[in-house]
């Protein structure tokens, strides 16, 4: 059962997956290297951080209408990571077998809370369930990480 009272926790029983042991491993993965943008907050942000997600997409030669889910994800997190931590966003992008690896880190500590979504957000944690293969949190010293893998979804 899924908690999505406004106060409720992300916990390793809700949809959402708590990585305490690390994300995917994605060592010796064949496949272009990753890459990596520290996102400051302020004006412009975003729309840079969709431009940087779908430039790099497409110079892997995924295809924009299979990967669409995959920058509206780049926006949420790294609006998600602005707003609630208040500094700036780690963004990287990473190819793995079969799709995509997208993970934002940022500073404050605080895990994820599924809320109710509504006029003020909350649509965040059920866009990542619905548009990931899997997805999970990662908390490190001095902040945390929220990562989803993707895979090619044709627009109908």
């Amino acid at each position: 059962m899924t908690d999505t009272t406004p106060d409720a926790a992300v916990r390793p029983d809700t949809t959402v997956r708590l990585n305490t042991s690390g994300l995917p491993d994605t060592s010796g993965l064949p496949g272009a290297p990753g890459r990596g943008w520290r996102i400051p907050p302020g004006g412009g942000a975003l729309a840079r951080a969709r431009e940087l997600a779908r430039d790099t997409l497409r110079e892997w030669d995924y295809p924009g209408e299979e990967y669409a889910h995959a920058v509206l994800l780049v926006s949420e997190l790294v609006t998600n990571a602005h707003r609630h931590a208040g500094g700036p966003a780690e963004l990287e992008l990473r190819p793995v077998p079969g799709g995509v690896l997208l993970r934002v880190a940022d500073s404050s500590p605080r895990l994820p809370v599924r809320r109710e979504p509504g006029a003020d957000g909350g649509f965040g944690l059920h866009l990542l369930a619905r548009l990931s293969e899997a997805w999970g949190v990662e908390a490190f010293p001095g902040g945390k990480s929220v990562w989803a893998r993707l895979t090619p979804r044709p627009d109908p």
